[in-house]
């Protein structure tokens, strides 16, 4: 299933990402491809030990405006751990899970953690081998089995990922600012999507 980027919510619709909300430094990467949301960065203090945490991530909707697919990164810094979030909408198996790759290479088995009504999420811990690959990547593909056990893939352009994962935040005023860009683009483009299907439908009447 190939489907493009229409826009960036806030990541916080992934609950995943709710701990970054307050006062949010975000770093988007400006090279993303024509028509996709680029990879932010977000940054802000983890709640349990005060030290930095920042969570790179992207979201995919269609020109609908409907949730597809969100794949994050979040890592507090002084900690080796980094935990990988994918979350994509309900109605898929629970058994045998997600399954995350870049490009061609290893399969990454995501077990899913916790369904929320419009989304269910699932984490584990990579390493920076896995980020390396998603660096030097072009495409990361997030893949689950639907009701009727068919496989459901769906691709996240890597382009702009590097420039976001290794860059520095916006202030929070240009964070905010580049958000409601976003939305917007999204809103415009699911007005668009809605023009073209009521023309369809009068013109097959």
């Amino acid at each position: 299933m190939k489907l493009r980027d229409s826009g960036l919510k806030k990541l916080a619709a992934a609950a995943v990402l709710a701990a970054a909300v307050a006062a949010p430094q975000v770093a988007a990467a400006q090279d993303a491809p024509e028509g996709e949301a680029p990879w932010i960065k977000i940054c802000n203090a983890d709640p349990n030990s005060g030290n930095e945490m920042c969570i790179v991530g992207k979201e995919l909707f269609a020109p609908t405006g409907q949730f597809i697919t969100s794949a994050s990164l979040r890592q507090v810094t002084g900690q080796a751990e980094i935990n990988f979030s994918v979350a994509v909408p309900p109605g898929m198996l629970i058994k045998p899970g997600l399954r995350a790759q870049v490009d061609g290479g290893k399969q990454y088995e995501v077990a899913f953690d916790i369904c929320f009504p419009n989304l269910c999420v699932g984490n584990i811990q990579v390493d920076g081998e896995f980020i390396a690959s998603l660096k030097a990547g072009g495409e990361l593909t997030i893949s689950a089995l639907n009701q009727g056990g068919n496989v459901v893939a769906v691709p996240l352009s890597l382009i702009g990922f590097t420039a976001a994962y290794d860059g520095e935040g916006l202030d929070p005023a240009g964070a905010q600012s580049r958000q409601n860009e976003l939305n917007a683009a999204l809103q415009a483009r699911a007005e668009e999507a809605r023009k073209r299907l009521i023309e369809s439908q009068r013109g097959g009447n």
